[in-house]
């Protein structure tokens, strides 16, 4: 024989499934929460001869504080040329929406640059498979390949012998992945220095990374912070890649909803509980007689807690809600939070009854015992 469960238990049962079911649409995005950032690094071209006697490197990702998603890299070089008068054609990577004019100086003097279309690109600058961790694990990078060929940025200069300055200044776009345990992406931005071993000589670098106010910041070479940046000195090229991790401080309101994610669904259980447990308690039927109330109860407070959770975790970004964060939140929080929710209301119903019919036998027997 089949057990039907009563009318109330199936309508909490379907309720409880159409729920689930709806559950998935709460979630701000489902897409892959890697953000392939822009290839960017030091120059390629035939170098031999020429020497850098120092390189002032800024990566300045400021703009992400303005809701912009590119950061400023600007790399000024004192090149040392001991031979003749040289003419050199170099290549800057330059990938992503909006890049801008690039700006190109050659001793304070402007010099023509074009963007094309067709660049080739060392393998060395794809290296960076990660950027360093905020908090927890590293942060897994991608390089942005998915517009086909590498475009970027052209220039020629001709340099006489002696000591002369090349400055450049353009726009990258920045990656950006989220772990799903923070309300904001973290961004990401992998600055390849390999190429920089092909002058004939490099002397001295200096690192500045520039990010928004209050954000963090952990980077894979030893910075310091000094006047609102991270800087360095190193001599000669002190690693093959330069990657940034940045993220913003967590909105304000973050804290409030997940201590809501905790208390709403606790005052849910606990008021139906109390609730069905007294309206039990004027009846002769059996404290599990609150059973469908208190499943109600638990489905109520799990949504609620879903809602709360997802909604805190939105606050920074739209991409904030992983797939792992996702998954675990329906598959196995809900159900931990839907058994633990039904087992305290019950609990509270059950309670309930038993402190009103004792509080009623006391009564009546009070009542029996005047004279």
């Amino acid at each position: 024989l089949s057990h039907v469960p009563p009318s109330g238990d199936l309508r909490a049962m379907r309720l409880l499934l159409l729920l689930l079911l709806l559950a998935p649409a709460a979630s701000a995005n489902m897409a892959n929460p890697v953000q392939p950032g822009t290839p960017a690094g030091e120059p390629s071209a035939a170098l031999d001869g020429l020497r850098i006697a120092r390189e002032a490197l800024t990566l300045d990702l400021r703009p992400l504080g303005l809701a912009r998603r590119y950061g400023v890299v600007e790399a000024e070089y004192r090149i040392v040329n001991r031979g003749e008068a040289r003419t050199l054609p170099l290549d800057f990577l330059a990938l992503g929406d909006d890049i801008g004019q690039p700006e190109v100086w050659l001793d304070e003097q402007p010099v023509t640059a074009q963007l094309v279309d067709s660049l080739a690109v060392p393998a060395s600058w794809r290296s960076a498979t990660q950027t360093p961790a905020l908090d927890g694990d590293a942060a897994p990078y991608e390089a942005d390949e998915t517009l086909g060929t590498p475009t970027g940025l052209r220039f020629e200069v001709t340099i006489p012998p002696g000591q002369h300055s090349i400055r450049v200044a353009y726009r990258v776009l920045v990656g950006s992945y989220d772990s799903g345990e923070h309300p904001n992406r973290i961004w990401q931005l992998a600055y390849s220095l390999a190429p920089a071993r092909l002058w004939a000589g490099f002397d001295v670098l200096e690192v500045a990374v520039l990010a928004p106010p209050d954000w963090e910041v952990a980077t894979s070479l030893p910075l310091r912070e000094e006047a609102g940046a991270l800087t360095g000195r190193f001599r000669g090229v002190p690693g093959d890649i330069l990657a940034v991790s940045v993220r913003a401080p967590a909105p304000v309101l973050t804290v409030p909803f997940r201590i809501a994610a905790l208390v709403v669904p606790m005052v849910v259980l606990l008021f139906v509980g109390f609730l069905a447990g007294r309206v039990v308690a004027r009846t002769e039927r059996s404290h599990w007689a609150a059973l469908p109330a208190s499943l109600l109860a638990a489905v109520v407070a799990t949504v609620a807690r879903v809602a709360l959770v997802a909604t805190a975790a939105d606050l920074g970004d739209s991409a904030a809600h992983s797939y792992g964060a996702l998954m675990g939140g329906i598959f196995f929080a809900g159900p931990l939070t839907l058994a633990g929710g039904l087992a305290i209301a019950q609990a509270v119903a059950a309670w309930q009854v038993h402190v009103q019919r004792g509080r009623r036998a006391e009564s009546a027997k009070a009542w029996d015992g005047r004279p």
